[in-house]
């Protein structure tokens, strides 16, 4: 990369203290940058750090006299910071707009303006690309499709038969999309498969992480609503629904029929049991387990998970445990 100061500041805003003309090469942390980098500073408690840094300029939310490196300064650094990150990150990605010769797609599959298609991509029957898509090497898209505008889709993900996915969608490599829920009848001591006959419907902005698995439904849908962030390793089974801005950590598993509100926050290696209703607003923190409906707001922690503060005094009262042992039995 190479950017002067002036058209960084035309791409995150601000103002500038110091030298506009000053050439860039670089972002980094504050901690570890060199010469032609610039980093920034998220807040008041990282000035000091601006003294010791070796970048060249810093993105700062306000002036800092003690400096003579050249600045920008905005109302929230980070943001500003991310704004530039997006432009960099998009031109490191920057895929040939065109189909290459050994993808294969279905004659009756249409596809949009301004594509990107990898090598080995196969595209099945009746299956609607948008316009602006980049598709990666090896990935397979099944029949009765729609990927929305601006989508991207990485190396060797799989969705399956009659899935729906919004604009601006960003799928990692390795997820599947579409596969068959775990539906078992047991019959005469025998597990009989329950055909999996549904669909998922996927919103805009969603964005599924590495080696995420995603259930079609029994019946009707699977949903992830617009917003949803899953992160890599998550399991979400059939027919569970997850709403607006909802965001689950790494190695969250959903069971059937899970129902989770809008912006919720459900921390790594959350288990959920099977048709569990979590209300708007909740956070559950990590490894917990949930076996009954949370009301909208709740905060919980836990195995089984319980109120955030109850599960405080608990940990502390079992810290105790020991001397408690020891106590009564010297009795």
């Amino acid at each position: 990369m190479e950017y002067t100061i002036k058209q960084i500041s035309n791409i995150i805003g601000g103002k500038i203290s110091g030298d506009e003309n000053l050439c860039i090469t670089g972002v980094s942390s504050i901690e570890n940058a060199v010469e032609g980098d610039i980093t920034f500073i998220k807040n008041e408690n990282f000035v000091t750090k601006v003294l010791d840094t070796k970048a060249s300029a810093v993105v700062s939310h306000r002036p800092i006299d003690e400096t003579k490196k050249t600045l920008i300064i905005v109302d929230k650094p980070f943001f500003s910071f991310i704004k530039l990150l997006k432009v960099i990150s998009d031109k490191k990605q920057q895929r040939p707009r065109d189909i290459h010769p050994s993808a294969v797609i279905s004659k009756d599959s249409s596809i949009g303006d301004n594509i990107s298609v990898g090598a080995n991509v196969v595209i099945d029957g009746n299956t609607q690309i948008g316009q602006n898509v980049t598709i990666y090497p090896n990935v397979y898209i099944g029949t009765n499709c729609k990927i929305g505008d601006d989508s991207t889709i990485y190396a060797n993900a799989t969705i399956r038969e009659e899935v729906t996915i919004g604009k601006r969608a960003v799928i990692q490599s390795g997820a599947s999309i579409g596969d068959d829920g775990f539906g078992f009848l047991q019959i005469e001591g025998k597990h009989v498969k329950i055909p999996q006959v549904g669909t998922i419907e996927i919103g805009d902005d969603v964005s599924i992480g590495s080696n995420v698995t995603i259930a079609r439904a029994a019946l009707d849908k699977t949903i992830i609503a617009s917003g949803v962030k899953i992160d890599n390793h998550s399991h979400i089974a059939h027919n569970c629904t997850i709403g607006e801005n909802s965001m689950l950590i790494a190695y969250a598993k959903l069971a059937g029929g899970v129902k989770i509100g809008k912006n919720v926050m459900i921390a790594e290696d959350v288990g959920v049991t099977d048709h569990v209703e979590i209300g708007d607003n909740c956070m559950v923190g990590a490894a917990s387990n949930v076996y009954k409906n949370l009301e909208p707001g709740s905060v919980v922690w836990g195995s089984p998970a319980k109120p955030l503060t109850f599960e405080k005094r608990i940990q502390v009262l079992i810290k105790k445990l020991p001397d408690l042992y020891k106590k009564v039995k010297d009795l």
